[in-house]
């Protein structure tokens, strides 16, 4: 009977080594194929190489993006108007910065003097009215210069002389609208609001 001890033992060990075994393979190849690890074989190269791809099925990435909303807003605006400047918010905003203006005043005035360009002397690309007394017409090359030197103006000749409100700027700029109790500045005001 002792005789058949130590074979009964190395049965005992040996099938617990198999059965180890087995489990430690098996639990690997599990692993392995639940981390989503794919064969590589190289053209070139006679080995395989293994390695872990993350699964593609989502991603996260932590990039803020800035962008000036102003100029949409003015196109937006425009457009809902069915203006023809509604392609220069860039440009608005370009000068209205340059120039130290509130970005609304320019396309507020262009809204008030002639919807927004709807209404202009023929081949004045002047949607601002500035310039205007009668026959007398101050003309330009295109919108974007008419911007630009409007908006100059703006700054120059009432800004920079404390006239910032759309009642101040009235009194200088179309003074027969204080005689019609200031239509101009009430007009100018509410596109002001509109595109708030």
């Amino acid at each position: 009977m002792q005789t058949d001890m130590p074979k009964l033992n190395m049965w005992f060990v040996g099938g617990w080594f198999a059965a180890t075994t087995t489990a430690l393979i098996f639990s690997l190849i599990f692993n392995f194929y639940l981390s989503g690890v794919r064969l590589i074989k190289p053209t070139t190269q006679n080995f395989n190489l293994y390695a872990a791809i993350p699964k593609s099925e989502a991603s996260v990435s932590d990039d803020i993006s800035f962008a000036d909303g102003r100029s949409r807003i003015i196109e937006e605006f425009f457009k809902k108007h069915k203006a023809p400047l509604s392609a220069h918010g860039n440009t608005f905003i370009e000068i209205a910065d340059r120039y130290q203006l509130d970005w609304r005043l320019l396309p507020s005035i262009a809204m008030q003097e002639s919807n927004g360009g709807k209404k202009v002397i023929r081949d004045s690309f002047n949607p601002f009215g500035y310039g205007i007394y009668g026959k007398l017409v101050i003309r330009f090359k295109s919108w974007d210069e008419a911007i630009e030197r409007v908006g100059k103006a703006l700054k120059e000749d009432y800004l920079n002389q404390g006239l910032k409100t759309p009642v101040q700027i009235m009194a200088k700029y179309t003074p027969p609208s204080l005689a019609k109790n200031g239509a101009w500045a009430s007009g100018v005001s509410a596109f002001i609001e509109e595109l708030r």
